[in-house]
């Protein structure tokens, strides 16, 4: 009762981010910065193009391409990409006037 909204979850590549800088800490980071990391896909740390996590948002299609943040005190861009949606924002009833 009185909720807002679904929390959206989706798995989303992220990429930019540089590979001294990566570790759980800072993929959780990096992932705060447009939504909620929930969960870290463990095969994907050590890949150089993207490292791949589970994201809670308000919505999922609408996770934006690219944020800035800062790691080690340098600022970055970090650019997101929808992998698969797992939960999603319900269907909007058709309003219809008489």
């Amino acid at each position: 009762m009185g909720a807002k909204g679904v929390l959206n979850i989706a798995w989303v590549n992220v990429s930019n981010i540089p590979l001294d800088k990566i570790h759980d800490r800072n993929i959780a980071y990096v992932g705060s910065l447009v939504g909620v990391t929930l969960d870290i896909d463990k095969a994907t740390v050590n890949r150089p193009e993207s490292v791949r996590i589970k994201l809670g948002c308000r919505d999922a299609e609408d996770i934006p391409i690219k944020a800035e943040g800062v790691l080690g005190g340098h600022f970055d861009n970090f650019f997101y990409s929808v992998d698969k949606t797992i939960v999603k924002n319900p269907p909007k009833e058709g309003i219809t006037v008489s």
